[in-house]
Protein backbone atom coordinates (compact mmCIF):
# COMPACT_ATOMS: atom_id res chain seq x y z
CA UNK A 1 0.00 0.00 0.00
CA UNK A 2 2.73 2.82 0.75
CA UNK A 3 4.53 2.09 -2.49
CA UNK A 4 1.39 2.63 -4.94
CA UNK A 5 0.31 5.53 -2.43
CA UNK A 6 3.54 7.64 -3.09
CA UNK A 7 3.55 6.92 -7.06
CA UNK A 8 0.30 8.45 -6.85
CA UNK A 9 1.14 11.67 -5.62
CA UNK A 10 2.04 14.46 -8.27
CA UNK A 11 3.86 17.19 -6.08
CA UNK A 12 5.46 15.06 -3.42
CA UNK A 13 6.67 17.37 -0.29
CA UNK A 14 9.57 16.20 2.28
CA UNK A 15 7.02 14.98 4.95
CA UNK A 16 5.24 13.06 2.47
CA UNK A 17 8.31 11.48 0.83
CA UNK A 18 9.45 10.94 4.97
CA UNK A 19 6.17 9.29 5.63
CA UNK A 20 5.71 7.54 2.60
CA UNK A 21 9.35 6.06 3.21
CA UNK A 22 8.39 5.38 6.76
CA UNK A 23 5.15 4.08 5.34
CA UNK A 24 7.22 1.61 2.49
CA UNK A 25 9.95 0.77 5.01
CA UNK A 26 7.24 -0.53 7.13
CA UNK A 27 5.08 -2.40 4.66
CA UNK A 28 8.01 -3.62 3.58
CA UNK A 29 9.05 -4.89 6.81
CA UNK A 30 5.31 -6.46 7.70
CA UNK A 31 5.67 -8.39 4.24
CA UNK A 32 8.84 -9.53 5.28
CA UNK A 33 7.58 -10.69 8.74
CA UNK A 34 4.28 -11.77 6.54
CA UNK A 35 6.38 -14.01 3.60
CA UNK A 36 8.60 -15.11 7.02
CA UNK A 37 5.66 -16.63 8.93
CA UNK A 38 4.01 -17.65 5.67
CA UNK A 39 7.83 -19.73 4.71
CA UNK A 40 7.62 -20.75 8.47
CA UNK A 41 4.82 -22.26 8.32
CA UNK A 42 5.05 -23.90 5.00
CA UNK A 43 8.21 -25.42 6.31
CA UNK A 44 6.61 -26.76 9.11
CA UNK A 45 3.88 -28.06 7.33
CA UNK A 46 6.61 -29.94 5.47
CA UNK A 47 8.53 -31.05 8.05
CA UNK A 48 5.06 -32.46 9.50
CA UNK A 49 3.66 -34.03 5.91
CA UNK A 50 7.01 -35.56 5.65
CA UNK A 51 6.75 -36.66 9.41
CA UNK A 52 3.64 -38.03 8.88
CA UNK A 53 4.69 -39.94 5.37
CA UNK A 54 7.91 -41.58 7.25
CA UNK A 55 5.00 -42.43 9.84
CA UNK A 56 2.87 -43.82 7.45
CA UNK A 57 6.05 -45.63 5.35
CA UNK A 58 7.27 -46.80 8.93
CA UNK A 59 3.60 -48.38 10.10
CA UNK A 60 3.44 -50.12 6.30
CA UNK A 61 6.92 -51.61 6.92
CA UNK A 62 5.64 -53.13 10.04
CA UNK A 63 2.40 -53.82 8.75
CA UNK A 64 4.81 -55.92 6.06
CA UNK A 65 6.58 -57.28 8.02
CA UNK A 66 3.63 -58.26 10.03
CA UNK A 67 1.88 -60.10 7.48
CA UNK A 68 4.89 -61.83 5.73
CA UNK A 69 5.64 -63.31 9.16
CA UNK A 70 2.34 -65.11 9.06
CA UNK A 71 2.50 -66.58 5.31
CA UNK A 72 2.67 -69.66 5.40
CA UNK A 73 6.10 -71.64 4.83
CA UNK A 74 5.76 -74.85 3.07
CA UNK A 75 7.33 -76.09 -0.06
CA UNK A 76 5.90 -75.62 -3.09
CA UNK A 77 4.58 -79.33 -3.45
CA UNK A 78 3.99 -79.97 -0.35
CA UNK A 79 0.22 -81.23 -1.37
CA UNK A 80 1.90 -83.33 -3.89
CA UNK A 81 5.03 -84.37 -1.49
CA UNK A 82 4.46 -83.80 1.73
CA UNK A 83 3.66 -84.14 4.76
CA UNK A 84 0.15 -84.61 3.67
CA UNK A 85 -3.01 -83.58 5.32
CA UNK A 86 -5.46 -86.22 6.46
CA UNK A 87 -7.83 -84.89 3.30
CA UNK A 88 -5.53 -85.10 1.01
CA UNK A 89 -4.26 -88.09 -1.30
CA UNK A 90 -1.30 -89.68 -0.17
CA UNK A 91 0.41 -92.16 -1.80
CA UNK A 92 0.37 -95.95 0.83
CA UNK A 93 3.10 -96.66 3.01
CA UNK A 94 3.57 -98.12 6.24
CA UNK A 95 2.76 -95.92 8.79
CA UNK A 96 2.50 -96.27 12.66
CA UNK A 97 -0.67 -93.90 13.77
CA UNK A 98 0.65 -91.55 16.64
CA UNK A 99 -3.22 -89.86 16.22
CA UNK A 100 -2.03 -86.24 15.13
CA UNK A 101 0.91 -87.51 13.36
CA UNK A 102 1.39 -90.92 10.66
CA UNK A 103 4.68 -91.67 10.42
CA UNK A 104 6.62 -93.67 7.89
CA UNK A 105 8.36 -96.51 9.03
CA UNK A 106 10.99 -98.39 7.41
CA UNK A 107 13.36 -101.63 8.53
CA UNK A 108 15.83 -100.46 10.59
CA UNK A 109 14.50 -98.00 12.03
CA UNK A 110 13.63 -96.92 15.34
CA UNK A 111 10.85 -94.93 17.20
CA UNK A 112 10.82 -93.08 20.39
CA UNK A 113 8.27 -91.05 22.02
CA UNK A 114 9.01 -88.26 24.08
CA UNK A 115 6.46 -88.01 27.21
CA UNK A 116 5.62 -85.60 29.70
CA UNK A 117 6.51 -87.19 33.12
CA UNK A 118 3.35 -85.75 34.89
CA UNK A 119 0.87 -85.80 32.61
CA UNK A 120 2.26 -88.68 30.51
CA UNK A 121 1.44 -86.84 27.09
CA UNK A 122 3.04 -87.62 24.11
CA UNK A 123 5.03 -84.49 22.99
CA UNK A 124 7.22 -85.65 20.14
CA UNK A 125 8.20 -88.38 17.92
CA UNK A 126 11.78 -88.99 17.24
CA UNK A 127 12.88 -91.24 14.21
CA UNK A 128 15.99 -92.89 14.38
CA UNK A 129 17.87 -94.35 11.89
CA UNK A 130 21.26 -95.09 10.65
CA UNK A 131 22.79 -92.74 13.28
CA UNK A 132 20.97 -90.03 12.56
CA UNK A 133 17.47 -88.77 14.33
CA UNK A 134 14.63 -86.39 12.96
CA UNK A 135 12.28 -85.42 16.18
CA UNK A 136 9.00 -84.33 14.88
CA UNK A 137 6.02 -82.07 16.50
CA UNK A 138 2.68 -80.87 15.85
CA UNK A 139 1.17 -77.22 16.31
CA UNK A 140 -2.41 -75.68 15.73
CA UNK A 141 -2.53 -72.50 13.17
CA UNK A 142 -4.81 -70.41 12.01
CA UNK A 143 -6.10 -72.01 8.42
CA UNK A 144 -4.51 -68.46 6.70
CA UNK A 145 -1.72 -68.11 8.86
CA UNK A 146 1.77 -69.80 9.44
CA UNK A 147 4.08 -70.24 12.40
CA UNK A 148 7.55 -71.34 10.86
CA UNK A 149 8.58 -67.69 9.57
CA UNK A 150 7.50 -66.22 13.54
CA UNK A 151 9.65 -69.46 14.96
CA UNK A 152 12.39 -69.65 12.88
CA UNK A 153 13.19 -65.84 14.27
CA UNK A 154 12.78 -66.64 17.61
CA UNK A 155 14.71 -69.60 17.18
CA UNK A 156 17.69 -67.50 15.88
CA UNK A 157 17.39 -65.01 18.76
CA UNK A 158 17.47 -67.72 21.03
CA UNK A 159 20.76 -69.20 19.55
CA UNK A 160 22.31 -65.78 19.38
CA UNK A 161 21.49 -65.46 23.24
CA UNK A 162 23.25 -68.42 24.01
CA UNK A 163 26.07 -67.48 22.51
CA UNK A 164 25.57 -69.64 19.20
CA UNK A 165 24.76 -69.36 15.74
CA UNK A 166 22.54 -69.82 13.08
CA UNK A 167 22.31 -69.98 9.65
CA UNK A 168 19.39 -69.82 7.22
CA UNK A 169 19.43 -72.35 4.54
CA UNK A 170 17.11 -72.73 1.55
CA UNK A 171 16.62 -76.87 1.01
CA UNK A 172 13.46 -79.22 -0.12
CA UNK A 173 11.68 -78.76 2.80
CA UNK A 174 11.73 -74.71 2.17
CA UNK A 175 13.61 -72.83 4.54
CA UNK A 176 15.20 -74.08 7.67
CA UNK A 177 17.70 -72.56 10.48
CA UNK A 178 21.18 -74.57 11.12
CA UNK A 179 22.47 -73.85 13.95
CA UNK A 180 25.60 -74.85 16.60
CA UNK A 181 25.23 -73.83 19.84
CA UNK A 182 27.81 -74.41 22.84
CA UNK A 183 27.91 -77.68 24.62
CA UNK A 184 30.16 -79.46 26.95
CA UNK A 185 31.81 -82.69 25.21
CA UNK A 186 31.63 -86.29 26.64
CA UNK A 187 34.79 -86.10 28.66
CA UNK A 188 33.19 -82.00 30.18
CA UNK A 189 35.34 -80.22 27.42
CA UNK A 190 33.92 -77.28 26.22
CA UNK A 191 32.00 -78.14 22.67
CA UNK A 192 29.45 -77.61 20.54
CA UNK A 193 25.78 -79.05 19.35
CA UNK A 194 25.06 -78.84 15.72
CA UNK A 195 21.55 -79.15 14.74
CA UNK A 196 18.83 -78.27 11.90
CA UNK A 197 15.40 -76.71 12.13
CA UNK A 198 12.80 -77.17 9.50
CA UNK A 199 9.20 -76.30 9.68
CA UNK A 200 6.63 -76.94 7.36
CA UNK A 201 2.77 -75.21 7.55
CA UNK A 202 0.04 -76.56 6.25
CA UNK A 203 -4.07 -76.36 6.78
CA UNK A 204 -4.49 -75.33 10.15
CA UNK A 205 -1.25 -76.79 11.33
CA UNK A 206 2.58 -76.38 11.81
CA UNK A 207 4.53 -79.89 11.96
CA UNK A 208 8.61 -79.05 13.28
CA UNK A 209 11.43 -81.27 12.38
CA UNK A 210 14.75 -81.12 14.57
CA UNK A 211 17.65 -82.97 12.73
CA UNK A 212 20.54 -84.47 15.09
CA UNK A 213 23.44 -86.84 14.91
CA UNK A 214 24.17 -87.92 11.32
CA UNK A 215 21.29 -85.99 9.86
CA UNK A 216 23.26 -83.10 10.16
CA UNK A 217 26.79 -83.97 8.50
CA UNK A 218 25.73 -86.62 6.53
CA UNK A 219 23.73 -85.67 3.42
CA UNK A 220 22.47 -89.58 2.81
CA UNK A 221 21.07 -90.06 6.37
CA UNK A 222 19.47 -86.73 6.34
CA UNK A 223 17.87 -87.34 3.36
CA UNK A 224 16.65 -90.38 4.36
CA UNK A 225 14.91 -89.16 7.34
CA UNK A 226 13.80 -85.93 5.10
CA UNK A 227 11.74 -88.43 3.04
CA UNK A 228 10.25 -89.83 6.08
CA UNK A 229 9.60 -86.64 7.10
CA UNK A 230 7.79 -85.61 3.57
CA UNK A 231 5.68 -89.64 3.84
CA UNK A 232 4.01 -88.00 7.36
CA UNK A 233 0.24 -87.81 7.24
CA UNK A 234 -1.06 -85.13 9.86
CA UNK A 235 -4.64 -85.32 11.46
CA UNK A 236 -5.14 -82.40 13.40
CA UNK A 237 -8.46 -83.08 14.18
CA UNK A 238 -11.65 -80.67 14.28
CA UNK A 239 -12.14 -79.36 18.10
CA UNK A 240 -10.73 -75.79 18.60
CA UNK A 241 -7.51 -75.18 19.25
CA UNK A 242 -5.55 -72.16 20.35
CA UNK A 243 -2.75 -70.68 17.63
CA UNK A 244 0.48 -72.63 18.80
CA UNK A 245 -0.97 -74.78 20.60
CA UNK A 246 0.96 -78.65 21.13
CA UNK A 247 -0.97 -80.95 19.12
CA UNK A 248 -0.66 -84.58 21.49
CA UNK A 249 0.16 -87.32 20.07
CA UNK A 250 -1.29 -90.99 21.38
CA UNK A 251 1.00 -93.99 21.97
CA UNK A 252 0.20 -96.80 19.25
CA UNK A 253 -1.84 -99.62 20.42
CA UNK A 254 -0.35 -102.89 20.08
CA UNK A 255 -2.66 -105.79 19.61
CA UNK A 256 -1.67 -108.98 21.98
CA UNK A 257 -2.15 -111.51 19.10
CA UNK A 258 0.08 -109.04 17.07
CA UNK A 259 2.72 -108.73 19.65
CA UNK A 260 2.99 -112.67 19.93
CA UNK A 261 2.97 -112.96 16.44
CA UNK A 262 6.21 -110.28 16.36
CA UNK A 263 7.79 -112.34 18.86
CA UNK A 264 7.68 -115.39 17.21
CA UNK A 265 9.01 -113.95 14.27
CA UNK A 266 11.79 -112.63 16.24
CA UNK A 267 12.59 -115.70 17.73
CA UNK A 268 12.77 -117.69 13.87
CA UNK A 269 14.89 -114.13 12.79
CA UNK A 270 16.88 -113.24 15.51
CA UNK A 271 19.26 -111.20 13.48
CA UNK A 272 16.66 -109.50 11.57
CA UNK A 273 15.77 -105.86 13.12
CA UNK A 274 12.41 -103.80 11.97
CA UNK A 275 11.12 -100.97 13.43
CA UNK A 276 10.99 -100.32 17.33
CA UNK A 277 9.38 -97.94 19.50
CA UNK A 278 11.28 -96.38 22.85
CA UNK A 279 9.37 -94.50 25.05
CA UNK A 280 11.39 -91.64 27.16
CA UNK A 281 9.74 -89.83 30.38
Amino acid sequence: MGLFSRFKKSTPTDDDVRADDELTDDDELDAQDTDAEAADRADDDADDDEAESAEAAESDDEIDEEEALLEKSAPFDRSEKGPFDISEEYPEHDRLDLGALKVPVVDGMQVRLDTDDDSQRVLAVTLIHDGGGIQLQAFATPRSEGLWNTVRGQLAESVTKQGGESTELHTSLGKELAIEVPAKTESGRPGKRAMRFAGIDGPRWFVRAVFSGKAVTDDEVRAELSALFRGVVVDRGEEAMAPRELIALTAPQVDQDEAEEKKDEDELNPFERGPEITEVR
